[in-house]
């Protein structure tokens, strides 16, 4: 057994992600010998209005179709239905991310572009490398960044964005779990978001038990937003992934100061 299943051992560790997306974090949890709990703090609202707009853009001219998430793929397909992959077949389609090309892929649409970095600042890179299109249409959350949208632009490409989705803070009880955490029976929180901060602290309703926990977040930049908000971190992610948040929460577990946060 690695030093990393072995620090994270018998732990209990809180995953924050939706319903749809928190099976895979929770197999890696047990891959080493942890026990996942679960508080869903995002739960996806399709924006139907804006995607059934969207259709005689998909109708009657050829573009490029950029997905950056899974979610956005299932906004989509939910409003397209059958019509999903005839009328993306007829498009070239970019999908940031294994996940969301093999999304793409279950419905039928292969894709011909997928940046080796999964982030915006990768993409305009890909785009930079191989030419900007003439037009693309973007499917993604309400709220993100523009910093892809603008660099294409300034590059001559006519983007339309269509917010397909947005991320909102469910409203199911979280009463069981807060009183685990009061008893100081959850080991450790992730926190893969800025969003998924603001929602973790929301649904606990108190930074002093929201802090119970340790506190390990996917990147510096989510570190920065949950300190912010008033949560002490105690592990960053070297890489942007759940994997390697498991990776510095381990090695945190590792450190001769982190026994108070051993479960009973």
């Amino acid at each position: 057994m690695s030093v990393e299943n072995l620090s994270l051992a018998g732990r209990s560790i809180l995953i924050t992600r939706s319903s749809e997306q928190a099976e895979s974090t929770a197999e890696a949890v047990r891959a080493r010998d942890a026990t996942p709990l679960l508080l869903p703090t995002l739960e996806m609202e399709c924006l139907h209005e804006n995607i059934q707009a969207s259709i005689p853009l998909l109708e009657h001219k050829k573009t490029e179709i950029l997905f950056t998430s899974r979610n956005g793929v299932a906004s989509v397909a939910a409003v397209l239905g059958d019509a999903f992959a005839p009328l993306l077949s007829f498009h070239s389609v970019t999908a940031v991310g294994d996940k969301t090309a093999a999304a793409l892929a279950e419905l039928g649409i292969q894709t011909t572009m997928q940046p080796e970095s999964a982030s915006q600042a990768g993409l305009i890179k890909a785009y930079k490398k191989r030419g900007a299109p003439e037009q693309l249409l973007f499917y993604r959350a309400e709220e993100g960044s523009d910093a892809l949208a603008n660099a294409l632009t300034a590059a001559g490409c006519h983007v339309t964005t269509i917010h397909a989705y947005r991320m909102q803070c469910p409203d199911s009880d979280a009463s069981e779990m807060i009183r685990k955490m009061e008893r100081s029976e959850v080991d450790a929180v992730l926190l893969g978001s800025a969003r998924t901060v603001y929602h973790y602290i929301q649904r606990v309703g108190s930074i002093e038990t929201a802090n119970t926990p340790a506190i390990a977040v996917i990147s510096q930049q989510v570190a920065k937003a949950a300190e912010h908000a008033g949560l002490n971190v105690q592990a960053v992610a070297k890489t942007a992934s759940f994997d390697a948040m498991l990776d510095a929460l381990a090695d945190y577990f590792n450190d001769s100061g982190a026994e108070n946060h051993v479960s009973s």
